[in-house]
């Protein structure tokens, strides 16, 4: 038979578990958040880089090569990739 020690650090243990899971969860999510802003900061200065680029009409060469833009490009699929795994771990916490 259990004795209420016993009941008490039982609760005491998993009380401190679910907290470290949240703290985990609270963690991800603003990772989330931060890896969303600097894929749109990044856009942005893509967006603004193409203009710049383009508002002349006499570029010899396509855009795409221009390394700002390629530099940008990998940046965003960089931050996406990462984006997609923190999501992927944030999954994983709440099926727990």
């Amino acid at each position: 038979m259990e004795t209420l020690w016993h009941k008490v650090k039982k609760g005491f243990i998993l009380a401190v578990e679910k907290s470290d899971e949240l703290t985990r969860m609270g963690k991800l999510k603003m990772d989330i958040v931060g890896t969303h802003r600097n894929i749109k900061k990044n856009f942005e200065e893509l967006g603004g880089r193409i203009y710049e680029l383009t508002k002349t009409g006499r570029r010899k060469k396509s855009v795409t090569e221009d390394e700002g833009v390629s530099k940008l490009m990998k940046n965003i699929k960089k931050l996406e990739k990462e984006l997609t795994q923190k999501e992927k771990q944030l999954d994983k916490l709440f099926k727990k």
